[in-house]
């Protein structure tokens, strides 16, 4: 267990943790000359041969506030110490507010210097503190000088020790590091406390962001020599393959390879009820996150609902852009506090780690963000798969919530989900959906097909991305490829050279139409580097300039040749190579410009242009400023090959 004093400076935490563990916590020579902390101290208590308490003894002087914070980040239980010839004080309700703020919701109220006061002020102070806290607290008064009432507090510490629930290993070991430094014949030595996981002598670890590989060489977990440390102990790691120079404050070590620093946070944001000014959107704060403090800007999610600025007690969905980057996880308790560092602003949860931008919170988003601050994963993924009928990815899932490969299977036992879900793979990704959820896709794909027979009888089907766009508002894109291709293995749906059509259909040919079109099909390939236009195709076919509109028209809707800009024309086999080309200059320069891609092909410019503003329109390139990037490769083989 993790307990951690919190009150004001010269109540008497450091000598109450000294009677507890006979550790004297104030170690610095500049510490014991001021007489008040400046840094965190650790003292540790063995309850039996099973159980340890770990102490840490936080400053409580008001210019050492950022370091009390980092100290209970992660503590199961706080001692609120409290003075009884001064009572609550600035200090002691700011620092109650922090811990509430950060999610603690175990509390012991400890009245020190009974011996200046009278009994009658002793109740006083204890009453005023229960009022304070707004909860039924237990209350211990202690005489810091002869050991008045310690002894009682040390039992009732010990009893809830031994009855602390074991802390689940689920996910990978993550510690924040709030102190390094080097010890003569042994090496660095790193602190922290463990948030999850186990690591063992020899593990091999990460440390964030700068993604160092490190090496655990040993271990001293609760103050003793130990081959593992584990979630809730604190834990000192002596480190090879890293230097003290490379280590700051706050910075992560994490066993998964996997987890990606961010510079976006969408958070659930509690305002302190003790502001006494507004807080405007884009308003930059400091950010306390693990022993992490960062610079950032609160942009307001829901600002076109509740407006600009937030108040006093608001709570609200918010995003937290950081000036560097950070590694944190879904669950992460924060503060935040003004660019003074003076005055604590609000605080709360990470729920989505790896955010984007957004310039509003669409009603999805907001249900979204609901589902993640569910109280449990397995409350949430009910919320996501069942409720919101959502597609999730696992690669993703497991990445926020800090998951092992085999820690998902026991939470979807665990809420009855294994015989409700699927899943489906693409582009090395993972996914999960309800069954409900692909059936409801899958009769929308087969009665658009079946709609589009009735409309255009005599197409020999719909080319997929047609159909894709047709359901688009619909249907994820990755679902709908596999789904398709679940169809067509399945015989309910067949391919037709590039097109998509039902099984028994039968297309119903006009021959002159046929003849029509084969014409203008030949003019078109005899465009091996330009996309012809309307006017080009008049100019080569000795057909009236309505029959040759009229016959690209029906091409287009039917899937036969792809409009660009609705002036220029190209038929499938020629966009498939273009796309190919296009591709193989991707391997080459992963970024390139319309200029490259122009002499690439050997293409006009405005050929090329409008070439490149299709591809980003079916998703198969992306443009970022004047460059683009193939985003989907296998896009090509899915809608451009004839089977």
């Amino acid at each position: 267990m993790i307990v951690a004093t919190a009150g004001h400076v010269d109540h008497g935490k450091t000598s109450l943790v000294k009677h507890l563990t006979g550790v004297e916590t104030d170690s610095l020579e500049e510490e014991k000359r001021r007489g008040l902390s400046i840094n965190l101290g650790y003292a540790y208590l063995h309850a039996d041969a099973d159980t340890t308490i770990g102490f840490i003894d936080v400053p409580g002087h008001s210019r050492f506030i950022n370091t009390m914070i980092s100290g209970v980040s992660s503590i199961d239980l706080a001692l609120v110490v409290v003075a009884a010839n001064e009572g609550p004080m600035p200090q002691t309700v700011e620092h109650l507010e922090i811990l509430r703020l950060l999610g603690i919701r175990q509390y012991v109220i400890v009245i020190t210097h009974i011996d200046r006061v009278v009994a009658p002020q002793v109740k006083e102070v204890a009453e005023k503190m229960q009022d304070i806290l707004g909860l039924e607290s237990p209350v211990f008064k202690v005489n810091n000088i002869d050991g008045t009432g310690i002894d009682d507090l040390k039992n009732y510490l010990f009893q809830e020790a031994i009855g602390q629930a074991d802390r689940t290993e689920r996910g990978y070991f993550r510690l924040s590091i709030d102190r390094n430094f080097l010890v003569k014949g042994v090496g660095l030595i790193v602190t922290g406390t463990a948030i999850s996981g186990r690591v063992s002598e020899g593990d091999k670890l990460f440390l964030l962001p700068k993604n160092i590989a490190v090496r655990v060489r040993a271990i001293h977990s609760q103050n003793k020599k130990s081959s593992v440390g584990r979630v809730g102990q604190r834990c000192a790691l002596q480190l090879a393959g890293v230097e003290k120079v490379q280590i700051k404050r706050g910075d992560w070590l994490n066993a998964s390879s996997e987890n990606q620093v961010s510079n976006r946070l969408n958070v659930r944001l509690k305002m302190s009820g003790r502001l006494t000014f507004k807080i405007k959107h884009l308003c930059p704060v400091k950010l306390h996150i693990g022993a992490k403090l960062v610079i950032a800007k609160l942009y307001l999610l829901e600002r076109k609902k509740n407006g600009n600025e937030l108040r006093a007690g608001d709570h609200v969905f918010a995003q937290l852009i950081i000036d560097s980057q950070i590694s944190c996880c879904h669950g992460d308790r924060f503060i935040l506090r003004d660019s003074s560092e003076t005055i604590t602003l609000g605080g709360g949860m990470v729920l989505e780690p790896h955010a984007i931008y957004s310039p509003k919170l669409t009603n999805s988003a907001k249900d979204y963000l609901l589902a993640m601050e569910a109280p449990n994963l397995e409350e949430t993924l009910t919320k996501l798969l069942i409720e919101q009928q959502r597609i999730v990815n696992v690669s993703l899932l497991k990445q926020d919530y800090n998951l092992k490969d085999a820690d998902l299977g026991p939470v979807l036992h665990n809420v009855g989900l294994l015989n409700e879900i699927k899943a489906f793979f693409r582009h090395s990704q993972k996914y999960l959906l309800s069954n409900k959820y692909w059936q409801t896709v899958e009769q929308s794909i087969i009665d658009y097909v079946h709609s589009w027979h009735a409309d255009n009888p005599s197409a020999l089907g719909i080319q997929p991305d047609h159909l894709l766009v047709g359901l688009r508002s619909e249907i994820d894109q990755n679902l709908f490829w596999n789904i398709l291709d679940d169809l067509v293995e399945r015989g309910v749906l067949t391919r037709v050279n590039s097109f998509v059509r039902l099984l028994d259909f039968k297309p119903k040919t006009d021959p002159v139409e046929m003849k029509k079109w084969k014409l203008i099909e030949e003019a078109l390939s005899q465009y091996k580097r330009q996309i012809p236009t309307l006017a080009n195709l008049k100019e080569d076919l000795m057909l009236d300039a309505k029959t040759i509109e009229l016959a690209l028209q029906k091409a287009v809707k039917e899937g036969r040749v792809y409009s660009l800009d609705g002036n220029r024309f190209v038929v499938f086999k020629q966009l498939r190579l273009f796309a190919h080309e296009v591709s193989q200059l991707a391997d080459e320069k992963p970024y390139f410009s319309v200029v490259e891609v122009k002499n690439s092909l050997g293409m006009g410019r405005n050929s090329c242009i409008q070439l490149l503003e299709y591809f980003d329109h079916i998703g198969f390139t992306r443009r970022y400023g004047e460059r683009r990037a193939v985003i989907d490769k296998d896009l090509l083989d899915r809608m451009f090959t004839m089977t």
